[in-house]
């Protein structure tokens, strides 16, 4: 992994500041541990997560342009989006939540912070596939990092502070499983992996297809068997006219089609959990 020495010492710095009023070498015991933990996660979701910045407030289906905001998902499937992340990460729909603490904000953190899902998501191996057509940027890298980021606040419990992250374009890893290199075995063995921009594949000729397909199977079938949670990312609707395990092979197909697994539309066609 990354190595995060530089960021947690700054961070530590600032936490202990935050919640002591004192430098790191001023605290000791429980103190000391409990900043370290904070600083440790925040240094790894600041360099694996692509929007460390952002959270489940964020997602509405709309973005900002030319100073207004501007909604590139229709209300009603980004409402059933923030439902399903809500319930992959917390148990709960964003609809109940959001019910039950009558909008507070502060409320549905402190719930949040309390009852994270992501240790039973990591023993059922569950995966998150999150998919959409669109030009525009409609939160699909966002909710990715929002349940990598909450997979990192699992550090802070007692027992998981093994696990490893990363996070790759689909381009750079069929790059890395050709050639064999190091980043490929460490990408197939990490314990929580978020697979970015996937585009639909077009074929010239079906031995190219079989080339790609046999190049990346194994890669995939080995995380499934492994049991490790896979995010996959896709720039398209997979549930549109498009046999994933013809197009991108067994393993790709498993994860999605597995019952663990959380789908995440972001089009109109919606087919899920």
């Amino acid at each position: 992994m990354k190595n995060i020495e530089g960021l947690k010492k700054k961070y530590l710095s600032f936490f202990s500041n935050k919640y002591y009023e004192k430098s790191p070498h001023e605290l000791c015991g429980d103190s000391l541990y409990k900043c370290s933990m904070m600083a440790e996660v925040r240094a790894y979701i600041d360099l694996y997560v692509p929007e460390p910045n952002l959270n489940i407030f964020d997602f509405d289906g709309q973005i900002s342009k030319d100073g207004q905001s501007v909604r590139v998902i229709p209300e009603d499937i980004a409402i059933q989006a923030k439902d399903s992340i809500c319930k992959y990460c917390w148990g709960r729909t964003w609809t109940n939540l959001f019910s039950e603490f009558k909008g507070n904000d502060k409320d549905i953190s402190k719930y949040m912070r309390h009852n994270s899902m992501m240790s039973r998501r990591l023993k059922e191996g569950a995966g998150l596939v999150i998919y959409g057509k669109s030009p525009e940027k409609i939160g699909r890298t966002l909710i990715a990092s929002i349940a990598l980021a909450e997979a990192i606040k699992l550090r802070i419990r007692k027992g998981q502070r093994g696990q490893s992250y990363d996070w790759v374009d689909f381009p750079r890893l069929k790059d890395e499983i050709r050639n064999d290199t190091e980043t490929a075995a460490q990408l197939r063995s990490c314990t929580w992996l978020v697979v970015d921009n996937i585009i639909r594949p077009h074929y010239a000729s079906r031995e190219q297809q079989a080339y790609l397909v046999d190049t990346i199977d194994s890669f995939f079938i080995d995380r499934v068997e492994s049991n490790l949670p896979t995010i996959l990312v896709f720039k398209f609707d997979i549930q549109q006219h498009f046999n994933i395990e013809e197009n991108m092979g067994v393993g790709i197909s498993k994860i999605v089609q597995n019952k663990n697994t959380f789908l995440i539309p972001l089009s109109k066609e919606i087919i899920g959990r």
